[in-house]
């Protein structure tokens, strides 16, 4: 397996000397959203490399040398022996096409020998739960898919995706690695601690939420935030909910909120809230979640560790990190022996649930996922 990352500084990527572009079969570009739109950053990559399936995304953050930076860009390239890649991409207008979009992507695969699919998604219009269980609908339940949502720093405005065209809104690329020659690991963990009592989800409409234990969702949210509710929906990155199917508590996932609607008291989130789950308020600091991320490289550790680690983690924790965001990004390259790896601060993670298995969407988590020759 043959990797590289590049470094998109003072205008255009650095690139070494004896740099052999035709190594890599696929690239994801990871963009500072002024970077993506203020220069020719993508254009210039794919040119760059003629012969390689170039996928790009902007980001909340990028990840790169063991740190977290704002403000730049940066390329993962990867190539391989024994793997074949497949890229499918498709547009979308609204989130309740996702699903439908899930299954149309999946099903246009083919190949044998599925080592995982690795998914880049716009982050405004997509419900990302719902796109994940249409690539389960057609992969099974166990396949491993892993990914993200772009993001749009701290604006939570437009997001773009790029593949054959120019980086634009309202695009899903996924890549499937088929092949022996392949392995991938993956760890995913949040380390927020939950609070509250645990609430039953009694009105919903996929990703939006009315009520629990048939009471306003809303007002019960901004009651427990206080002084923090008049902060809202920025606010809610620091306080996500944990989700929980009752027939099956391993079934966990974290959501966080993406916009409120005080006339309705509707509560969007970045996936599916199932009528009949519970939902339980959390809340972070600093230690736990690097302590988190530390644990999702574990995870996601064995082997010789010779191989390439994508980190995605969430804009959430990048905000209430802080100055400490490159401590989650170390625990994680530490945990996995100093790795090489890239990454992105997302909208969205897409990654196996780590207690269950099942890939899924994720909010507030640390996601990796490592490539690695079998």
């Amino acid at each position: 397996m043959r990797h590289h990352v590049l470094h998109f500084q003072h205008g255009s990527w650095q690139v070494p000397a004896d740099f052999k572009p035709d190594s890599f079969e696929v690239v994801f570009a990871f963009l500072d959203p002024e970077v993506a739109r203020t220069t020719q950053a993508f254009a210039e990559l794919k040119a760059l490399l003629p012969n390689a399936q170039v996928i790009g995304c902007t980001t909340g953050g990028e990840i790169a040398n063991g740190q977290a930076y704002v403000g730049g860009g940066f390329a993962a390239l990867l190539g391989f022996d024994n793997v074949s890649v497949q890229v499918v991409e498709a547009d979308i207008d609204a989130a309740n096409e996702s699903f439908g979009i899930g299954k149309a992507l999946a099903s246009r695969f083919d190949g044998a020998e599925l080592a995982g699919v690795f998914i880049v998604s716009d982050g405004a219009r997509v419900n990302g739960s719902a796109l994940v269980e249409g690539f389960r609908k057609v992969l099974g339940p166990h396949a491993s898919i892993n990914g993200g949502l772009a993001g749009d720093g701290d604006r939570f405005g437009e997001t773009l995706v790029g593949c054959s065209g120019d980086m634009s809104p309202g695009k899903v690329v996924a890549v499937a690695f088929f092949g022996t020659g392949l392995r991938l690991r993956t760890g995913s963990f949040g380390g927020w601690e939950v609070f509250g009592p645990m609430r039953k989800i009694t009105k919903s409409e996929g990703n939006t939420l009315y009520q629990l234990d048939n009471k306003s969702a809303l007002e019960l949210y901004k009651r427990y935030l206080g002084d923090e509710a008049e902060k809202l929906p920025g606010s809610a990155l620091f306080y996500p909910l944990q989700v929980s199917n009752p027939e099956n508590p391993a079934e966990t996932v974290v959501r966080t909120i993406l916009g409120i609607d005080d006339a309705t008291g509707a509560m969007t989130f970045a996936g599916d809230m199932p009528e009949g789950w519970t939902a339980q308020l959390m809340v972070g600091e600093t230690n736990g979640l690097i302590e988190g991320a530390g644990k999702a490289g574990l995870a996601a550790s064995g082997g010789d560790n010779h191989g390439f680690a994508m980190l995605v983690s969430c804009i959430g924790r990048r905000l209430l990190l802080g100055q400490r965001a490159t401590e989650e990004v170390r625990a994680v390259v530490d945990a996995l022996g100093g790795i090489a790896h890239a990454g992105f601060y997302s909208y969205g993670e897409i990654s196996p649930n780590g207690f269950q298995g099942t890939c899924n969407l994720h909010n507030q988590t640390m996601t990796v996922t490592v490539f690695e020759a079998a």
